[in-house]
């Protein structure tokens, strides 16, 4: 008959072999060490693999405190200790009593040569990389639907610039994560999105090695949307943050990379429409001051003396072509006076009168020119007084208009110009008027 035990009996007799086991005791086991953890005791836990097994190990805090090393994870070590066996919880593990480093774990130096393969080829060069669209319409994601990544992005971007959010489902720990990231970076290419964050909410270096995987790496460079990385740990970047075309700490600084704020953008149009305004008010000044300059010189105090001026022209002039016909006149006569006592007396008098006729037509001509001068003259002066009646405030008075100045007689032509209590003076027609002014709009 087969001996019967309790549980606490069988897990003490296993205790008993462990412990008295010479070929457990006093061992150097060489691993690389994962899911390094430190209690608020003191104590340290981790575990020490290879490429098939693990062992759980545990080193007290007394032990700790003479460890001169960091412990993290893939680090390959020499832990020296004893088997041991918790007999209450029927778990086996490794007591280490001293840990020395044996040189780069194999996941480390796998890292490490990845990391030398992608930078001789350049994918992390920054010239490579590209700027995210400054306003996006839609935001893709890949990470994990229930964590409080897409939250955190979703919240951001409501806040800052509302956008549309596409997830696409990824797990992003563990043996699968790699293959369903990059599923996700390429559907969301293939629907066609501005942007894409890829990231998950920090953890330890081994929990994000999905992000230090070649093919995670390949799908955000060769992604068609620029590429925002999202990872969650500032002290060691992953290759997904080197490689990616941005890196943010966390997804809520990932989403302010990718969306702009829409209060900045606010007072850039402000600024915008101030520096449009004084740029439209000094074209209109520089207007107004071409504006006065014609005013000046088509008011009615400049154009009657313009054409008190022409008046004068037109009668020097008469008086200059009257006198010089005059002369002409006299001294043809005296020629003919010269010739008359010199010549028969029969041939004169052919001569005399074939001048006569030469004269009268000559005046003829002359009283044309004189009489075509005078009439182009006459129009001109009459174009001229039409215009000035044109520019008589009074002209425009006689027509029911009004024309306001203020207290010092000039003319207000802005509503700028006055304001309410004033005293102003409305001239018309037939007198003026004197007014207080009750309200300005």
């Amino acid at each position: 008959m087969t001996e019967e035990l309790t549980v606490s009996e069988f897990n003490d007799r296993v205790n008993s072999v462990v412990v008295n086991s010479g070929q457990l005791r006093d061992v150097s086991v060489v691993g690389e060490i994962s899911g390094a953890k430190r209690s608020t005791a003191g104590h340290i836990y981790f575990d020490l693999k290879d490429g098939n097994s693990l062992i759980h190990c545990i080193l007290f805090r007394f032990a700790a405190s003479r460890i001169r090393i960091e412990i993290k994870d893939g680090m390959k070590v020499v832990a020296f200790g004893s088997a041991s066996y918790y007999a209450k919880g029927g778990s086996f593990g490794f007591n280490i009593e001293s840990l020395t480093p044996y040189g780069k774990g194999e996941s480390q130096k796998k890292l490490e040569e990845l990391t030398a393969k992608l930078l001789k080829e350049g994918i992390f060069e920054p010239e490579r990389k590209r700027a995210p669209p400054k306003y996006p319409n839609t935001i893709g994601v890949v990470t994990s639907p229930t964590g409080a990544v897409i939250k955190d992005i979703i919240d951001t971007t409501a806040r800052r610039y509302p956008v549309n959010i596409l997830l696409a489902p990824a797990i992003v720990q563990g043996e699968d994560a790699p293959i369903t990231i990059v599923s996700g970076i390429k559907a969301l290419n293939e629907i066609g999105v501005d942007v894409i964050i890829v990231g998950r909410g920090g953890g330890s270096k081994e929990d994000l090695s999905a992000f230090n995987s070649e093919i995670v790496v390949r799908a955000v460079v060769g992604s068609a949307a620029p590429v925002i990385s999202a990872v969650g740990h500032a002290t060691d970047k992953s290759l997904t943050d080197l490689a990616a075309d941005r890196y943010a700490e966390t997804p809520t600084a990932a989403a302010m990379i990718a969306t702009p704020d829409r209060i900045d953008e606010m007072r850039n149009i402000n600024n915008l429409a101030i520096r449009a305004n004084k740029s439209l008010m000094m074209m209109v000044s520089s207007m107004r001051s071409r504006f006065k300059s014609i005013d000046k010189r088509l008011s009615p105090k400049n154009a009657r003396a313009l054409l008190t001026q022409n008046r004068s022209d037109l009668k020097n002039l008469c008086l200059r072509m009257d006198a010089g016909l005059r002369g002409k006149i006299n001294t043809e006569r005296s020629r003919f006076n010269i010739l008359d006592s010199k010549l028969d007396p029969t041939r004169l008098k052919d001569r005399l009168n074939q001048n006569m006729m030469y004269m009268d037509n000559l005046s003829e001509r002359i009283d044309r020119s004189v009489s075509d001068i005078l009439k182009d003259r006459k129009n001109r002066l009459a174009s001229s007084e039409s215009m000035l009646n044109g520019l008589d405030p009074n002209k425009v008075l006689d027509r029911g208009y009004s024309m306001i100045m203020d207290a010092k007689g000039n003319v207000i032509t802005s509503i700028g110009r006055i304001s309410v209590d004033d005293d102003v003076t409305i001239r018309m027609r037939d007198g003026k008027a004197i007014a207080s002014i009750k309200e300005v709009e």
